[in-house]
């Protein structure tokens, strides 16, 4: 066989232990960082070690175990971050069973949706969730155990309760599984292209999605959690975080003002976090006076952002070395990294193709590959990718396997990678296609602007009209017109808001990150 020119080829080369076990491979990572901190509750200033950890997770998988907990079960979480969260979901793994998060903002429906689609026998509750969510959960039969995180509630047990097994690290050792085929993680897509789907990931899986290729510890470097770990981005993240010696610090109600008061109180040297929260820190008023000379790195996921707002980043925190956006999904974990790029950051592009990928663009309507800078569907091949959707039968492989993300992008010919906008959010306006991002990156320059999404509206002449929703900064005043001609003077005539303006007070999300464009357009 010879490789497809028009393919792009990551490296192949990647250190994996041979008992592909991601719970155990983490608890003797972790053993390697001993007295580091790992986890600090910026609201209390609680921390953990790496070495508290280790004992947690050991205590938390012998006392799964001792209550019935086996390979096959899941256990789920339904909380805010708390210092335990972590140690359950490592000592899930450890005890080789599976790790569901359950997200603590769901309804009612939604809520039952993924609770029935995952079914776990033992659910953790915080407090708040639990006086929420009770009534739905003591009605389901499959759930043998609601352990509360705090104090007891109702006769139901607190977690100090349920954590009656105890051993030392050195005799511990985790239940075996078949890496290749046991679930670890069953994590949730962001639901934009419609009910969120259930994602199975085996234990190699997760080892590719947290994998570094020298595994090269980075012991003192602080990093600021600003996704919850219930979604998917914020336990990746966290992992990948962890098993570099990362020292993770985590705040529930942030705020751009606390972020900054964190940043300067724990030296912050790194920021995973989307484009919208990015600019929530850029225009917060009177902010200069914090120092932030610490930042070396910022991480920009879970949307595209535009380089016009990667470099205002920039701008913001000068110290930052590296501000980067990012490439992924949550069924297979980073796709392409600035990090994998020949020649360092580009302007514009997401960097080169990581480890054990294959990648190609091809044509939306006649499936073949294409060249660089021609834009179409990008298309992925990896042992990284899941073993598959929860009770889905969509056809999600093309005839070579390859993924189809769903994604416009194209590479160059130094095979970076530029990811445009997804094919079903693009507006068909005139004949032309637009991607709502390159709008909306506009429209996020302006200061009276918190965050926006862009839709199109239907229209019998010009088949869409591209419309903007618009949430204002607190105290911020713009009006219709000046947000128009605001785009206009930067656009050609093919992208101006033809549709006008719609100001919301907050944009409705998918899994708390990406905008809910699909409840835009029921709105227009």
């Amino acid at each position: 066989m010879l490789r497809n020119k028009l393919y792009l080829y990551g490296d192949e080369s990647v250190l994996l232990p041979a008992y592909l076990h991601a719970g155990k491979f983490m608890l003797n990572r972790f053993k390697t960082f001993d007295d580091n901190v790992a986890i600090i509750d910026a609201a209390t200033d609680e921390r953990m070690t790496f070495k508290e950890v280790v004992q947690l997770t050991v205590d938390v998988a012998l006392s799964l175990t001792h209550i019935g907990i086996k390979k096959g079960d899941v256990v789920s979480i339904c909380s805010q971050n708390v210092m335990e969260f972590l140690p359950v979901v490592y000592g899930t793994l450890a005890a080789g069973a599976t790790f569901s998060p359950i997200d603590v903002t769901l309804g009612k429906a939604s809520l039952l949706h993924r609770l029935n689609m995952v079914q776990p026998k033992i659910l953790f509750f915080s407090p708040s969730a639990y006086n929420k969510h009770k009534d739905v959960v003591k009605a389901l039969a499959y759930i043998d155990k609601i352990i509360i995180f705090g104090e007891s509630s109702e006769n139901t047990p607190s977690f100090k309760d349920f954590l009656i097994e105890h051993s030392s690290v050195e005799d511990f050792e985790a239940a075996p599984v078949n890496g290749s085929d046991d679930i670890a993680l069953i994590l949730f897509s962001s639901g934009t292209t419609g009910v969120s789907k259930g994602i199975k990931i085996s234990h190699l899986n997760l080892l590719l999605h947290i994998q570094d290729k020298d595994y090269v510890s980075s012991l003192g470097v602080m990093s600021l959690g600003l996704f919850e770990w219930f979604t998917s981005y914020g336990l990746i993240l966290t992992f990948y975080s962890h098993l570099k010696g990362f020292t993770v610090v985590f705040h529930n109600n942030a705020d751009a003002r606390k972020s900054f008061e964190i940043i300067e109180k724990y030296k912050i040297n790194n920021i995973p976090s989307t484009p919208t929260t990015l600019v929530q820190l850029m225009k917060l008023t009177n902010s200069s006076h914090y120092d932030t000379s610490s930042m070396r790195a910022i991480g920009v996921t879970g949307t595209i952002c535009h380089e016009s707002t990667l470099d205002a980043i920039r701008k913001r925190f000068p110290s930052a070395e590296l501000v980067m956006q990012l490439y992924g999904m949550t069924e297979c974990g980073g796709i392409c990294t600035p990090a994998h790029g020949r020649f360092g950051l580009r302007a514009g592009s997401v960097g080169g193709v990581k480890n054990n990928f294959v990648l190609k663009i091809v044509d939306v309507e006649t499936r073949q590959p294409l060249g660089p800078n021609q834009r179409g569907e990008i298309c992925y091949k990896s042992p990284a990718l899941m073993k598959g959707y929860i009770g889905e039968t969509i056809e999600y492989l093309d005839e070579e396997g390859f993924f189809k993300t769903g994604d416009i992008g194209y590479y160059d010919e130094d095979q970076y990678v530029y990811v445009v906008d997804r094919i079903k959010d693009l507006i068909k306006f005139n004949n032309y296609h637009i991607a709502p991002a390159e709008i909306e990156s506009i429209i996020l320059q302006h200061p009276a602007v918190r965050e926006v999404g862009v839709v199109g509206a239907k229209n019998e002449e010009f088949h869409e009209l591209p419309t903007a929703f618009v949430a204002l900064q607190p105290g911020a005043q713009v009006t219709e017109k000046e947000l128009v001609d605001f785009v206009d003077k930067q656009v050609s005539c093919k992208m101006r808001l033809a549709g006008g303006v719609r100001f919301l007070d907050a944009l409705p999300r998918c899994a708390g990150v990406k905008v809910d464009r699909k409840k835009l357009r029921t709105m227009l």
